[in-house]
């Protein structure tokens, strides 16, 4: 497909949006529990969180309120990139449990009335992967087309200029083939040639290995690198204005083009419907929902949503890498709320490839010693934002990101990046269940396999259970209040402007219902002028004053009227 088909798929998206059915899909608007399986609850003392460590703490995540969980990958890997390296996409790495651990863990969260979903990754292996080592011997063997190869320029270089997102092109010689391969992440990770046939009839195949275990869905891996360009054409350089939403440093060279043609391209529409159609072959229907980055997500998200043969919903990093004030935030959030169906996007301040949102969004507010308030803040606009939410772990703890020594560093994107970028391996510490055991309780290891970092300890779990105003309490409020309100799940959503620079507001509708939502981010009280009078809060935290037509909110003040 051209450039001009390109924008023609996202015109038929936008113009196609739809309306939410009644009552909603049970995924529409859900919230859901990020576990970083490596970091959960380690019932081995490996070291690494497992899964029967997930199943242990099930009735924790229930207890949050949130409608289910999903899992980062365990599958067999060699671990270069923490299981987003898969070599086999049927089993689970010896550290963290056995195929039978996961049928237990399924049934076990369907028993507490939690969803679950798995991490796939759709888009490329490790290069590990018995696939690739027998695509990679030769050019005539059975699997030589299952990979993206390519032959070198007439220079001898790779076959165009695209740039892996860690850095470094994404191309790597393969000597035994006389050709480059395509590798759009670590050298480690080939991509997948998914319009091959054989290929993807494989991978749904997989899909549907855990899905008739009673998986209720996947979470998709990075859904923009589901294709790439059949022309293989070079990208075009990127202006400052025009960087994508890209983690990775201020100093990433991916910045440096528009990722035009290794990223979102139309070639991925039909390999969307294919995944879709396994998704529709159970009752209930599974769901699919996509990682988007790289790319301006807010203006492509409706175009993997549309119609119902794409996929379920999606979340993306915008908020969080493409957002510098807050005046961002209001222009992005009005995009989102003109083009997007709702419930069809969960908001995600932070996962396990970005900074603990309280750190990165509310740096002044830290510095200020309000952490824990600033952390409710968002938990509030997370909740109540249009679309469902992804909360990863820790943040209904309000853990700050610590600071990680480079000799402690395992992301393989820090030590490619650094000191321009600190890595993930912030955000991925353990879980800190209990202060003052050994690593928080996380594990009896010796050696875990990340620290549990000495500021986590006094946020620790059976600290914040002892303390009614801790933000662990905030989040189970909260999230009990949210159930209470379903028109949360598929509202509407207009953003209001008129209202002072530290303040986002807005409101939801639905039906005649009604609920205005406003945060003030300053650490100074301020006011703002309601659509009307004789409002009344039905939740709230911090200083809240309402006058007929006048509201008044503290320092970090939130508050949702109707």
């Amino acid at each position: 497909m051209s450039v001009t088909e390109r924008d023609a798929e996202l015109v038929y998206a936008i113009t196609h949006r739809g309306t939410a059915p009644e009552p909603p899909e049970w995924w529409r608007g859900a919230v859901f529990y990020e576990v970083y399986t490596h970091s959960f609850n380690d019932s081995s003392g490996n070291g690494y969180g497992d899964i029967r460590g997930i199943t242990d703490k099930l009735p924790y995540i229930r207890d949050l309120g949130v409608d289910g969980l999903w899992l980062t990958p365990f599958y067999p890997s060699p671990q270069r990139d923490n299981g987003y390296d898969v070599s086999d996409f049927r089993g689970v790495h010896p550290p963290l449990g056995k195929v039978e651990h996961v049928q237990e863990l399924i049934d076990a969260a369907h028993d507490l009335d939690l969803k679950i979903m798995f991490d796939f990754i759709a888009g490329h292996t490790s290069d590990e992967h018995p696939w690739f080592k027998e695509s990679a011997a030769s050019r005539d063997n059975d699997k030589a087309d299952w990979y993206v190869w390519a032959d070198p320029a007439p220079d001898g270089g790779p076959p165009n200029n695209w740039i892996s997102s860690f850095g470094g092109r994404a191309w790597r010689w393969v000597p035994q083939r006389a050709q480059y391969c395509y590798r759009p992440f670590l050298a480690s990770q080939p991509a997948l040639n998914l319009r091959n046939q054989q290929v993807m009839a494989e991978v749904l195949d997989n899909m549907r290995f855990w899905l008739d275990m009673g998986l209720d869905g996947f979470r998709l891996d990075a859904i923009q690198c589901l294709s790439h360009d059949s022309d293989l054409r070079s990208n075009p350089p990127a202006r400052a204005t025009e960087n994508p939403s890209v983690g990775g440093g201020p100093n990433n060279p991916f910045k440096q083009q528009i990722h035009l043609f290794d990223r979102d391209v139309p070639e991925a529409i039909p390999i969307l419907h294919q995944l879709r159609r396994v998704a529709n072959e159970y009752d209930p229907q599974r769901v699919l929902i996509g990682e988007l980055a790289d790319v301006d997500s807010s203006r492509l998200a409706p175009k993997y949503t549309v119609d119902n043969d794409r996929l379920h919903a999606v979340y993306d990093f915008d908020l969080i890498n493409r957002a510098d004030t807050l005046r961002d935030w209001t222009s992005m959030l009005n995009l989102r709320s003109r083009y997007l169906m709702p419930g069809s996007s969960l908001n995600v301040f932070t996962n396990h490839d970005s900074p603990r949102s309280v750190s990165n969004l509310m740096p002044k507010a830290c510095a200020a010693g309000c952490a824990p308030d600033a952390a409710k803040l968002l938990l509030f606009l997370q909740s109540t934002l249009m679309g469902g939410a992804i909360l990863f772990q820790g943040e209904e703890l309000g853990l700050q990101q610590p600071h990680i020594p480079f000799e402690e560093i395992q992301d393989p994107w820090a030590k490619a990046l650094w000191p321009d970028f600190e890595g993930r391996d912030g955000v991925r510490c353990p879980l800190p269940w209990a202060r003052d055991a050994p690593n928080c309780g996380f594990s009896e290891s010796d050696s875990p396999w990340l620290k549990v970092p000495d500021d986590h300890r006094d946020s620790a779990i059976d600290v914040q259970e002892d303390d009614p105003d801790s933000v662990l309490h905030f989040t189970r409020k909260l999230m009990r209040w949210r159930r209470t309100m379903p028109m949360l799940r598929t509202a509407s959503e207009r953003i209001f402007e008129d209202v002072p620079s530290k303040v986002i507001a807005f409101e939801r509708d639905k039906a005649g219902d009604s609920l205005i939502c406003a945060a003030n981010f300053d650490m100074k009280p301020t006011e703002l002028t309601l659509p009307r009078s004789s409002l009344k809060p039905q939740f709230s935290r911090g200083e809240i004053t309402v006058d007929q037509d006048q509201l008044s909110l503290g320092p970090l003040a939130v508050v949702a009227l109707a």
